[in-house]
C-alpha cells in the first residue's frame, strides 16, 4: 500500500557515508531525478580518475594529447563502483586512448567488449574482445567512437562492458608492462 507523504517530516533518508542514500521501503518518483553532471576529461599522457570525482559519471574524452593517453581507474572500494567512458569527439582519433588501473596487478578485468571494424564489409566487421584472467589494461586504437562501462564486481575485479568502433585495430586487453 502507497502512503503518500503529509510533510517532510513523514520522509526518513539515511545517509551512507558514501554520498549515496538508502530508502527503507518503496519509493515512487512522480517526475524524474537528475543523475550528476557528465565530466569532460582533459587529454593528457597520464589522467587519474578517482572515486571522489568521477564515479557514477558519464566521463567524455573528446581528444588525444599524446600517442598513448592513459587513464587510470582507482582500486574499488565498493563493489558496484562504476565508471562509464566515452568518445565525445567529432572526428578519428589515430591515437591510443588506454584505460588501466594505477599500478600492474592492483585489479583484473572480466566480461568484454563488442568491437567494430569500420573499414571492414565482411564478416569480421563485428568480434568480441575478451581480457585474459590477469588483464588490467585496455587499449582502445583509431577510434571512432566507444562507450565503455567499467563496474566492480569485487574489491580486484572490474566487469567491462560495452563497444568500440575504430578504422581498423581492434581493442586489446593486457597486461601493465
Amino acid at each position: 500500500q502507497k502512503k503518500q507523504l503529509e510533510n517532510m517530516n513523514d520522509l526518513v533518508l539515511r545517509s551512507l557515508g558514501s554520498g549515496s542514500v538508502e530508502v527503507a521501503g518503496e519509493l515512487e518518483v512522480n517526475g524524474s531525478i537528475a543523475g550528476p553532471a557528465p565530466v569532460a576529461l582533459t587529454p593528457a599522457a597520464s589522467v587519474t580518475i578517482t572515486k571522489a570525482d568521477h564515479e557514477g559519471r558519464i566521463l567524455t574524452i573528446a581528444s588525444t594529447a599524446t600517442a598513448n593517453d592513459s587513464y587510470l581507474i582507482p582500486v574499488p572500494t565498493r563493489i558496484g563502483e562504476s565508471y562509464r567512458f566515452v568518445w565525445s569527439g567529432v572526428a578519428v582519433d589515430e591515437d591510443n586512448i588506454i584505460l588501466r588501473a594505477v599500478t600492474a596487478d592492483a585489479f583484473t578485468f572480466s566480461g568484454g567488449l563488442l568491437d567494430f571494424d569500420g573499414d571492414n564489409t565482411g564478416a569480421g566487421v563485428v568480434t568480441a574482445v575478451y581480457p585474459g584472467g590477469d588483464d588490467d589494461q585496455l587499449t582502445l586504437t583509431d577510434c571512432n567512437t566507444f562507450d565503455i562501462t567499467f563496474t566492480a564486481t569485487s574489491l580486484t575485479n572490474y566487469l567491462v562492458s560495452g563497444y568500440h568502433i575504430s578504422t581498423g585495430t581492434a581493442s586489446a586487453f593486457g597486461d601493465i608492462s
